[in-house]
């Protein structure tokens, strides 16, 4: 029969698993949406954005995770975060001649 401490471990190690998918999908998310997002100023930044925080803050709270995978992670992570700063503040506005009807 397994012990209270066992049952324990195998509910870390499933959580630990389901936290490492939860990361990977949102830093998947994140670079899907930077690479749409077109100003600082669209919606769409803002969920990379989102995307990026949320696995940061998951990320520490992975307890299993072995060292080599952290640091892919943290690697990931800060790429992310590069991309997001390379967005430009506003989207290119090209200038259009005015054009008068006569």
């Amino acid at each position: 029969m397994p012990t209270d401490t066992q049952k324990l471990r195998v509910l870390r190690a499933r959580t630990d698993s389901d936290l490492v998918v939860l990361v990977q999908r949102q830093l998947n998310r994140g670079f899907a949406l930077v690479d749409a997002a077109r100003s600082r100023q669209s919606p769409i930044f803002s969920q990379a954005e989102k995307a990026h925080a949320t696995a940061t803050v998951l990320l520490p709270r992975i307890f299993g995770l072995s060292e080599a995978d952290r640091l892919r992670f943290e690697s990931r992570l800060k790429e992310l975060k590069a991309k997001l700063e390379q967005v430009p503040l506003y989207a290119n506005v090209r200038p259009y001649p005015a054009s008068v009807a006569s």
